[in-house]
């Protein structure tokens, strides 16, 4: 399986509503596909058609490192996606004091262990063409480093606002020195904004094959869809922005192809 982190210099990227719709998408072409939401904001599972955050989750895990279960926190979407999302922090005792605690307990956990990720999916159990999305909060959050440490591929969004190159040259530096493979995307794109052009021709100079030729595209339709409860590549699928999905989603599985190729050639090799 592979390991793909949903990552992100600044906030408001669009993180939650990529990783779902890549996760319905990438099931569609056949992959196995898991979910975690390694957020404690929680907003993952609104674009899966849950309507109140749930309970139990990744942060079982955090705050009881005995804890073996927390899989079972899973949730089956129509779309045949596994969902693990963070959870509620106040597992331990009830009160806003006792959630800030346990808060801040967990936060020490991703700190203290920065490969505590790693290590819990190493007991997932999914075939060679698996994939795994992690959603994170904005980097660098301890959360998204978490993330960045358990990846195979950091797909790293990034509006073409001017935040942007000021925030992206830190975190490809992070990312080189974990050799970390990644590549950006560029969302919430306005073609008719001169602004957009000119931070998108900046990116293309300092990214070169880095930035993925697939752009998406500012759509309205997609804050209406999470208000329904929709999937927003099915509910308007010829919409710009779910071409620009469907794109991207290509692109993963072929990526995922490659990187078994190649492992089989090394293996044939040795």
């Amino acid at each position: 399986m592979k390991t793909i982190a949903i990552v992100a210099p600044v906030g408001g990227a669009g993180r939650s509503t990529m990783t779902a719709a890549l996760a319905s998408l990438l099931a569609g072409r056949g992959h196995a596909v898991l979910v975690l939401e390694c957020d404690p904001r929680n907003l993952l599972g609104l674009h899966f058609g849950l309507r109140e955050p749930v309970e139990r989750g990744l942060v079982d895990a955090a705050l009881r490192p005995s804890a073996s279960d927390w899989a079972a926190a899973g949730l089956r979407s129509d779309d045949d996606v596994l969902l693990v999302p963070w959870g509620q922090a106040d597992g331990l005792q009830g009160g806003k004091e006792n959630d800030a605690v346990a808060d801040a307990n967990a936060t020490r956990c991703l700190l203290e262990q920065p490969y505590w990720l790693r290590a819990l999916l190493a007991q997932v159990d999914l075939p060679d063409d698996g994939i795994v999305l992690i959603d994170t909060p904005a980097w660098p959050a301890a959360h998204a480093t978490q993330a960045l440490a358990a990846a195979d591929l950091a797909l790293v969004l990034a509006p073409p606002e001017p935040e942007v190159c000021a925030t992206l040259p830190r975190m490809q530096n992070a990312l080189e020195r974990i050799a970390l493979p990644y590549r950006v995307v560029a969302t919430r794109v306005q073609p008719a904004r001169q602004l957009h052009g000119d931070v998108l021709a900046l990116l293309r100079t300092r990214l070169r094959e880095r930035l993925l030729p697939y752009q998406v595209h500012l759509d309205h339709g997609l804050p209406e869809a999470l208000a329904r409860g929709q999937n927003f590549c099915r509910a308007m699928p010829h919409s710009q922005a779910a071409h620009d999905l469907h794109g991207i989603a290509a692109w993963l599985s072929q990526w995922v192809a490659a990187s078994m190729d190649a492992a089989d050639d090394a293996g044939a090799r040795r």
